[in-house]
């Protein structure tokens, strides 16, 4: 394997430099390519700076997202580096070598995975979204809604750990579960699979990257695995607000790419499409009432 990691900075130098400054040394990795999504601010000159050995930034000539600008790194790292697998990392996350090894070793599983992932946690230990199912339109406007998804967790939620079964590899024996999809945070994948699915969908600026890829590969007969006892540190959302700070426009942002979704991938219809539409309209009032007149936030 020939593993490159693609890191997509945009106005976040200082956490991307230190994501890179923390594995440069691998030896798991082959290379890292830091792709500055067209910042705004000094980050490109900055990032410039780590540019040489392993280390490669490139430039994006337009911020067309957080699929564009992965797209952009994957193709680089096939292309000029020979990478056979890349590591899509977020630069506010922080990850040991073992769990790299370990969801490199993973792919030893079967022939069909073509991607491996570990679980997310906290500063405090908690563990965070591990994987989605794939519900389909009206599960997946049901898992939207704030009372929705609390009322119906029970069926909306993926619960992996109670599909876990006992991985041996040439490190040690993973506890490990198939997935639909799983946070694009840190995940590891297979070069050619994704490019099989057309890589990351363009159209979508960002937000369901995740799930429409988890279709895609789902689609071509590929799986994904996710190993339930590797780990790594996920600052949530510290990368994103630094871009989109208020809370309706990333709201605004994810129900854009959630028809995208529905339109392009589940094929609904225009009935369909409409009372997805008056649904996700109720929701931003909701939020909008929550955050603006009771003064919530989460």
């Amino acid at each position: 394997m020939n593993v490159s990691c693609i890191i997509l900075n945009y106005n976040d130098a200082d956490t991307t430099i230190k994501l890179v400054q923390g594995m440069k040394d691998y030896s798991s990795l082959d290379s890292i390519v830091v792709v500055d999504n067209h910042s705004t601010d000094d980050s490109a000159a900055r990032l410039k700076e780590l540019d040489g050995g392993r280390v490669h930034v490139i430039g994006s000539l337009k911020n067309g997202g957080y699929g564009y600008g992965n797209n952009l790194g994957i193709r680089y790292a096939y292309r000029e580096l020979g990478a056979t697998h890349v590591i899509i990392a977020n630069p506010d996350v922080m990850v040991t070598e073992e769990t790299i090894t370990a969801m490199k070793n993973a792919f030893l599983a079967d022939q069909r995975v073509a991607v491996t992932a570990a679980v997310p946690v906290d500063q405090r230990g908690r563990e965070g979204l591990k994987s989605w199912k794939l519900t389909g339109l009206f599960g997946d406007l049901l898992d939207t809604g704030l009372v929705t998804r609390r009322l119906l967790k029970r069926w909306l939620s993926d619960e992996p750990g109670k599909r876990a079964f006992p991985l041996t590899t040439p490190v040690a024996a993973e506890r490990c579960a198939w997935a639909d999809a799983v946070p694009g945070s840190l995940l590891l994948a297979d070069v050619k699979a994704m490019m099989a699915c057309g890589l990351y969908d363009e159209e979508v600026f960002l937000y369901y990257e995740e799930k429409i890829l988890g279709y895609q590969l789902k689609k071509k007969g590929y799986r994904t695995l996710l190993l339930l006892d590797r780990t790594y540190l996920h600052l949530h959302s510290v990368s994103i607000d630094k871009s989109v700070s208020s809370i309706l426009k990333k709201q605004a942002l994810l129900h854009k790419s959630k028809l995208h979704y529905y339109k392009k991938y589940l094929k609904i219809n225009r009935f369909q499409e409409f009372a997805a539409k008056v649904f996700l309209e109720f929701l931003m009032f909701e939020i909008w009432f929550l955050t603006k007149i009771l003064g919530m936030s989460w």
